[in-house]
């Protein structure tokens, strides 16, 4: 554990709740976030967000032997199944703005002026742009209601002047609306309150608004600028929720943020293709 590190955190926290603030703190590179999901079927879930810079690994305890490794600066997801050693690595579907190039029409690996960091590249071969937009086969793992029409990547986002805390944080009541109803009540807090560094908050806001992109239904969310994430989810009709446990600073091994070397990668849904045509067939179109 790095205890300037945390000492650091804990001063921040402290001026932010002061109204206080110091940019001059030194910030830490590494953090990691436990939440607690609840689906409407009543399952629980837990999810662990480790963060080093861009890079987010999505862990559940509801599938053990596998995890995912998403740059949230690239918007790609490698899906790691560990017990059988491989991955699938995909391109992640990109907000559309009016007017703007597609990924298609550029460069699909590295947008420009970006370079992967050092020791944390992606697989080499990065996904086409055919694949762009396909999405990770999450099956009912870590999903909340598999489907969310009413969950958007930007949501309606209405602050109230109510406070409460949660996991000892301190967050204000923000209510997220739809058609101008009620659909879920958010606790938000940001970078001071949970001790994360700009960069950190930036990953985790990417990593909720990608998930919503994609339809998953976890009910986090955070607001357009990317400094305030939502720490407590609870929807207003009904039993769903997605509440942070604890948030710690230790480092995180290299190993642990990307995919070994030996492990194969394979095609999105060529696991599925294989059940399908059997070993004989799919072996034959693997040479």
């Amino acid at each position: 554990m790095n205890t300037q590190c945390n000492a650091s955190r804990g001063v921040v926290s402290i001026l932010f709740a002061a109204g206080l603030y110091y940019p001059g703190l030194p910030a830490c590179a590494d953090a990691t976030l436990i939440y607690d999901t609840v689906t409407v079927e009543g399952a629980r879930i837990m999810h662990t967000f480790s963060i080093r810079g861009r890079f987010v690994r999505v862990d559940m305890d509801s599938d053990p032997e596998r995890h995912w490794i998403i740059d949230t600066g690239l918007l790609t997801i490698a899906d790691v199944d560990r017990s059988k050693k491989r991955y699938t690595f995909e391109k992640l579907p990109r907000p559309v703005l009016p007017g703007a190039v597609t990924s298609a029409e550029t460069d699909t690996t590295t947008p420009p002026g970006e370079k992967p960091a050092e020791g944390l590249q992606a697989p080499p071969d990065a996904a086409s742009p055919e694949q762009q937009g396909s999405t990770p086969e999450t099956g009912t793992s870590g999903t909340i209601d598999g489907e969310s029409s009413e969950l958007v990547a930007e949501p309606t986002l209405v602050p109230h002047r109510k406070k409460d805390a949660v996991a000892e944080i301190d967050c204000r009541i923000v209510m997220e609306t739809a058609e101008d109803r009620p659909i879920v009540e958010h606790c938000m807090a940001g970078t001071g309150a949970l001790g994360l560094g700009t960069r950190e908050m930036i990953t985790l806001s990417r990593l909720f608004t990608t998930v919503r992109r994609l339809g998953l239904g976890w009910l986090g969310a955070a607001t357009a600028d990317e400094r305030i994430i939502s720490i407590s989810s609870r929807q207003v009709d009904g039993g769903a929720s997605q509440v942070l446990r604890s948030v710690s600073y230790e480092y995180l091994p290299n190993e642990d943020m990307r995919v070994p070397k030996s492990y194969q990668r394979i095609k999105p849904g060529e696991e599925q293709e294989r059940k399908q045509t059997g070993p004989a067939e799919s072996e034959q179109d693997l040479k």
